[in-house]
């Protein structure tokens, strides 16, 4: 399950770089900033910059796909190999994936597959994080070809044309890049709304003869 990152002061997702730095690897200043409004994660009670709490993810997990959950986890670790070949496989899962998604939250099957508040604000979080990751590889993508044509002009000091070309490509990536960090910002300011909306659904739920409201309690809908 996976773990979010959020403010242990105002209870807010936090984001390890400012929406600024979003399509590059910015790393240093104030290491956590709140997706809501862009701003430092709150100070603790010592004045220093709080660490964000972990909590897990809420949505469930079909049990079915528990061993699948595992290769792919073992299949695309970040200390695995790279290789076009297994950048090819996450790509088309990638895309097979999402094809489901957009049935699954259609408007007849969007109520058994988001059930609740907190299904849907979950939802809203994956939302925010792939596109937040979309805007990154479109900008580096970008980079890495203009890097690319560059080392081959520099050795055959010829192919002026191409490396035009391909600033123009990088421009084009560059740019929906920046689109993308902005819709990345704006929904993570939803997905900070859509967890104050499953916050309030949870307690004024009626209560179950368990003593619970029917939800798997996690102290916190990220």
């Amino acid at each position: 399950m996976m773990q979010l990152p959020i403010c242990p002061v105002c209870n807010e997702p936090v984001a390890d770089q400012p929406a600024t730095h979003w399509t590059n690897a910015y790393r240093g200043g104030t290491p956590w900033w709140h997706l809501a409004d862009n701003s430092p994660i709150c100070a603790a009670a010592d004045g220093q910059r709080s660490q964000p709490a972990l909590v897990a993810d809420p949505l469930p997990v079909d049990s079915q796909t528990n061993t699948w959950l595992d290769e792919m986890s073992r299949l695309f670790a970040v200390d695995g190999p790279y290789d076009p070949a297994r950048l090819g496989s996450a790509i088309t899962a990638a895309e097979h994936l999402a094809r489901w998604l957009h049935t699954a939250t259609g408007p007849f099957s969007a109520l058994l597959t988001l059930p609740t508040p907190s299904d849907v604000a979950s939802l809203i979080g994956h939302l925010h994080r792939s596109t937040r990751l979309l805007a990154r590889v479109h900008a580096q993508t970008g980079a890495h070809l203009l890097d690319q044509a560059c080392q081959a002009h520099l050795a055959s000091l010829d192919g002026s044309e191409v490396i035009d070309a391909v600033d123009d490509i990088r421009a084009w990536l560059q740019d929906a890049a920046d689109w993308l960090a902005q819709s990345a910002q704006a929904s993570g300011v939803a997905w900070s709304s859509a967890r104050k909306v499953a916050a309030a659904s949870h307690l004024g739920a009626s209560p179950t003869p368990g003593g619970t409201d029917g939800q798997e309690a996690s102290g916190d809908d990220a």
